[in-house]
């Protein structure tokens, strides 16, 4: 790929229909109202599958990339108290031109998926990497998908967005980082621009649209839909450039807690005080069928 091709991050992630998204708000709302799940002292570590998909000797992920993404994503989500880990024998390339270049919702992606999911989705993250076209950087599932579609669930991301990369100015793993959250049940900040509920999240401030680049004033309201208030530019969820992206709010922590309370349960696990077992989840109230 020549130095001089540029890309504008773009994300595949579906938006929720207004009908689901409102019948998934008051799922939150009555979960976290009979629920303590923001209060407990809980911690989760997630493991990660990697799929690369490769045509020939284009796509290949090297083990040090791997590493490097790990440990972005780590740092990221620290906040979270979620953590990730992946076993080197949980590594797969598949050489398949097709799957490559799968687009978004395709049936290659299904095929592909179906064919090489390597871990449980109830138990872990497919992180699978290929080259799909459209200036496409990656997508995600949202959780409460897993139940209806477990075959599609994970992330898929272009190859070159991770550490090393050749997809400059987003070949730093903060892409990993935005479709991961994506896949933790949380909307772009700039979901629904200026009208409806917009990303669900209190603190994170409504805009017109996606902020992209490097913002420079993060005093400026730029196309902040309240004129007082500032727009996110340094949040995960956002679009601004790789080395820009550096904050969840602690509403977004609160949100996808409470999803994988709904959603994501099994992946819970009991490694510091207050911690919950799968199996053992008294607190947390009945699971939510969606």
């Amino acid at each position: 790929m020549s130095d001089e091709q540029t890309f504008t991050r773009r994300c595949a992630t579906h938006d929720v229909s207004t009908g689901d998204r409102a019948r998934m708000a008051e799922m939150e709302s009555n979960f976290r109202s009979r629920t303590r799940i923001a209060e407990a002292d809980l911690s989760v570590t997630i493991p990660v599958a990697f799929v690369h998909i490769v045509d020939g000797d284009m796509g290949s992920i090297t083990q040090a990339q791997r590493t490097e993404q790990m440990e972005v994503m780590n740092k990221a989500f620290e906040p979270m108290r979620i953590s990730f880990r992946h076993d080197e024998n949980e590594v797969v390339e598949i050489n398949n031109p097709d799957f490559f270049t799968m687009g978004h919702g395709s049936l290659n992606e299904r095929n592909c998926k179906s064919q090489h999911q390597v871990i449980s989705p109830q138990k872990g993250l497919n992180f699978y990497t290929a080259n799909p076209g459209g200036g496409l950087l990656g997508w995600a599932t949202f959780p409460h998908e897993m139940a209806g579609d477990p075959d599609m669930d994970g992330v898929v991301m272009k190859f070159g967005t991770l550490p090393g990369g050749d997809t400059s100015p987003y070949n730093l793993g903060l892409t990993a980082v935005h479709e991961v959250g994506h896949w933790l049940g949380l909307y772009h900040t700039f979901q629904d621009g200026c009208f409806g509920n917009g990303d669900e999240v209190v603190d994170t401030p409504s805009h017109a649209g996606p902020n992209f680049g490097k913002p420079e004033d993060a005093g400026q309201p730029w196309n902040a839909c309240n004129p007082s208030e500032a727009c996110p530019i340094h949040n995960y969820m956002n679009y601004v450039d790789d080395d820009w992206m550096n904050e969840f709010t602690q509403g977004q922590i609160d949100r996808a807690w409470a999803q994988i309370g709904m959603f994501r349960r099994d992946l819970l696990v009991s490694t510091s005080r207050g911690a919950v077992t799968p199996g053992m989840v008294p607190d947390l109230g009945e699971e939510i069928a969606w």
